[in-house]
């Protein structure tokens, strides 16, 4: 049986088209305004084929197709308003089912918007989800970052003359922290030609056994590297832990504190250290030794 809405098809389909034109704004950039026509004409021929049939299944796959291609909520609200609108203007008076129909033409809408928001939903839990997982790798690559600056500002490598440098360690140094001192260290040994690489462990608080191997690793590979290790600021418990090391601190310096180290280091190059009084202050002048 012919619906009374068949003849009013091509004028249901113009207002729809216009109503998509005036919400244009809210649809996203897939869906171009010259396709609205079609839309709407998509939206009429579905709106037939349930008044004919009931089947929601078809309304349902319109309506997440029509949101895939970009058809916002908003704009399919302001077109379901605007049939609705129509749809009641032109409800005959003489047919009987004409207000069934009318309420058909509603449930086709509801369920058409419905599959829209859902479709609108997912693309937004997507996009969250997107942007949920960009921020997390922003704030990984800004964390190693951060840990590579403070690495860095953790680990002062200081020349303190030609061929000589000097590493303060300060705070708790585990295997992970010597594993990094070792790379900045041999690094800083390569790029200045050091012949002489003073480990300061003064600041250290305690260190495991681990950590003194990893020490004596360090020490061993600026061995290999040419470079003299010398090891400084030694307390009482790390000396215990390095005793037990034995035979592998054979070719390694250790003394009591920094300014031995740097004498001991200094008289590897052939300078001797003299005090020399100045007013205020105390200064030393390198001269070389016979």
């Amino acid at each position: 049986m012919q619906s009374w809405i068949d003849p009013e098809h091509q004028a249901l389909a113009k207002s729809a088209a216009k109503a998509l034109k005036d919400n244009v704004v809210h649809n996203r950039s897939g869906l171009p305004p010259f396709r609205l026509p079609q839309v709407a004409q998509q939206i009429l021929d579905g709106l037939l084929q349930f008044i004919s049939a009931g089947d929601k299944a078809p309304v349902l796959s319109l309506g997440h197709k029509l949101g895939q291609q970009g058809l916002g909520l908003r704009a399919l609200l302001g077109l379901s308003r605007a049939l609705m609108r129509e749809v009641l203007a032109r409800l005959p008076g003489g047919a009987p089912d004409a207000l069934e129909e009318a309420a058909r033409v509603n449930d086709y809408l509801t369920l058409l918007v419905d599959a829209v928001a859902e479709q609108e939903r997912s693309e937004i839990g997507v996009q969250r989800d997107e942007m949920q997982r960009a921020l997390e790798r922003a704030i990984q690559n800004r964390e190693r970052e951060l840990r590579r600056v403070i690495v860095e500002l953790s680990t002062p490598i200081m020349p303190v003359y030609d061929h000589i440098l000097v590493l303060p360690v300060i705070g708790k140094l585990d295997t992970e922290r010597a594993n990094r001192i070792t790379e900045f260290l041999l690094r800083d040994v390569v790029d200045r030609q050091a012949r002489t690489a003073i480990i300061d462990v003064t600041g250290v608080p305690a260190m495991d056994a681990e950590a003194v191997a990893a020490l004596v690793r360090t020490a061993r590979a600026l061995d290999l590297l040419g470079a003299h290790p010398v090891l400084v600021g030694i307390r009482p418990d790390t000396a215990r832990a390095l005793s037990d090391q034995g035979g592998h601190l054979a070719g390694i310096m250790v003394l009591a504190n920094l300014q031995s180290g740097i004498l001991y280091a200094l008289r590897r190059e052939g300078l001797e250290v003299c005090g020399s009084p100045l007013p205020q202050r105390g200064a030393a002048r390198f001269s070389r030794g016979r």
